[in-house]
């Protein structure tokens, strides 16, 4: 997923996308979910911090679930719903990767 950075930057992860009209986000999340657990250390190690967006049927539960994990795992995770736009995500890991420098 990540390796360490060799320069000390701090990394964005979006995951993200439109608003869904029949994928269940709760259960698309469960495969990231394991992989977030799978690559924790060197996420950490890579001052990764993640930035979510999603929308559709169970997004609710789905944001909850990223929330969640990223509390579990001690890694920075920020979720937004469909009523912020992915314009406005991409600015936010901007600010973040710029602060982190």
């Amino acid at each position: 997923m990540c390796i360490p950075n060799p320069d000390g930057r701090g990394r964005a992860l979006l995951i993200g996308g439109g608003i869904a009209n029949f994928t269940d986000v709760a259960a698309t999340f469960k495969g990231i979910i394991q992989a977030l657990r799978e690559q924790a250390e060197a996420i950490k190690a890579a001052q990764l911090r993640l930035f979510v967006r999603r929308g559709g049927p169970n997004y609710q539960t789905g944001l909850a679930a990223m929330k969640a994990i990223g509390s579990e795992l001690d890694i920075p995770v920020e979720v937004y719903g469909p009523e912020t736009s992915m314009t406005q995500i991409c600015a936010k890991a901007i600010e973040y990767i710029k602060s982190a420098a």
